[in-house]
């Protein structure tokens, strides 16, 4: 148990922080970012603790909270066109509806507790973020501050893989413990992360000593990322970069949208024969890397796409009984274990369905806020991308643009990793995903002149 003794210890650091967060609330969040990957939950310091939080990082994400309600409400210092975005506005209406569907939660406490961190990390990770993102610098900082985090945890989990064999598929789904749950989410960090760092790498402006740091981050990552064995994370990657390079090709906006229609007619007549080709896929799961990949469509025998497939029946069928306001967020692993059906259950299944979430953000918000939350995510997701290719078109190849679609690549690559996991609970992952988002907007607004530089706001 944590004693007496290890809170007198927090009392200075607690005070260190806040005196930080007066002095410069920009190295404040770049120190915070850095300790994310580092960060550990209290259970696994102590199994008996009455609550559980990502230390020391949802702490001072729960101060940095404190001071984003200040500004807002007394100083009032953010820009009110930032506050007016788009995404801003349906971001700010999918925390309304968070906090309505957790007043009819089955569960409120739970979903309360839900709220909480999606409002901190959304204060720190987006608001004053795309706030600082204002100044032509910090995003890059913002970028290298995680990754210099996250390699400490790469060269941990090469060394404990490395120890029990680097093509022990089965020890490096845990290896990443206790810095990251599991290799799925510690696959997607890196997922989102290496297209930015690769832009940085071959950006003009960089200069030589940030090129060999640079260098030496993305081959981490890259071993890191092939021996996470994270086959939704390879998936996610390899499917955004398919995009990404339709959008370099820079097809008039008529042509692009034209295309992607096409595209979504296409998947959708063509659901069917996928379907019975992942049916009759019988490639397990295995240290050859390329059979590893194609196990991802192995529905048929692979015990964790199966479970997976059992989660998402699962949600649909809580969202049948409670369509519009779910069953609160949060909840869905306290509930969805008498909605499993005995034939769809596996060897990975719990009796009690209490291993986790519906492993998917967006059948996951289904279930749990019912119609209306989905739709807001979705939200989100579709204006945050359209932010992106807007800035992508408004920049004419310039490094900003490049920066800003190595951006956009790092959130589709998540946008499409949520349809098999959900990890937004996590600082891991929410750092990352709303703080790429905050990119976009203040690159929009910058591009707009509708941002000013932070030192003019100061």
């Amino acid at each position: 148990m944590i004693g007496i003794e290890s809170l007198i210890w927090i009392i200075p650091a607690a005070l260190a922080v806040i005196m930080l967060a007066v002095l410069s609330l920009e190295r404040l969040l770049l120190l915070t970012l850095f300790l994310t990957p580092l960060s550990i939950q209290i259970s696994y310091l102590a199994e008996t603790a009455a609550f559980d939080l990502s230390i020391p990082t949802e702490p001072v994400m729960a101060m940095l909270l404190l001071i984003t309600v200040f500004k807002l409400v007394v100083t009032r210092e953010f820009d009110a066109r930032l506050l007016r975005h788009p995404v801003t506005v349906v971001v700010a209406l999918w925390l309304l509806w968070t906090l309505l569907t957790s007043l009819t939660s089955t569960m409120p406490g739970v979903s309360f507790k839900t709220l909480a961190y999606r409002v901190w990390f959304i204060a720190g990770f987006y608001l004053i973020a795309a706030q600082l993102f204002s100044s032509g610098t910090f995003s890059r900082r913002y970028i290298i501050a995680y990754s210099a985090g996250l390699s400490f945890v790469v060269v941990f989990f090469l060394i404990r893989v490395g120890g029990a064999g680097l093509l022990n598929q089965q020890f490096a789904h845990s290896a990443c413990y206790p810095f990251y749950r599991d290799h799925t989410s510690f696959g997607a960090s890196m997922a989102f992360l290496l297209p930015p760092l690769t832009v940085m790498l071959f950006s003009k402006g960089t200069d030589y000593s940030l090129r060999i740091v640079l260098s030496a981050i993305i081959l981490l990552f890259t071993a890191g990322f092939i021996f996470s064995y994270s086959r939704a994370a390879w998936v996610s990657l390899i499917a955004a970069v398919v995009p990404a390079i339709i959008l370099w090709l820079r097809l008039s906006p008529r042509i692009l949208a034209t295309v992607s229609v096409m595209f979504f007619i296409a998947l959708v007549l063509s659901a069917g024969w996928i379907w019975e080709r992942m049916d009759s896929t019988t490639e397990d799961s295995s240290a050859d890397l390329a059979q590893h990949l194609r196990s991802s469509s192995n529905i048929s025998t692979d015990q964790s796409n199966l479970e997976r497939i059992n989660r998402w029946k699962s949600a649909l069928k809580l969202f049948a009984e409670k369509p519009v306001t779910g069953w609160g967020p949060g909840t869905y692993q306290f509930n969805y274990g008498p909605f499993q059906e005995a034939a769809d259950r596996t060897i990975i299944s719990t009796d009690f369905g209490d291993a986790g979430n519906a492993h998917s953000e967006y059948l996951g918000a289904l279930s749990e806020s019912g119609l209306p939350g989905a739709l807001l995510f979705v939200l989100i997701v579709i204006f945050s991308l359209l932010t992106g290719i807007r800035v992508w078109y408004g920049e004419n190849r310039t490094a900003e643009g490049y920066f800003a679609l190595a951006v956009l690549t790092g959130v589709m690559t998540y946008v499409i990793h949520a349809v098999m996991n959900s990890f937004l609970d996590s600082d891991k992952i929410a750092s990352l995903w709303w703080g790429f988002i905050a990119m976009l907007v203040a690159l929009d607004l910058r591009g707009k002149g509708n941002l000013l530089p932070a030192e003019e706001q100061a």
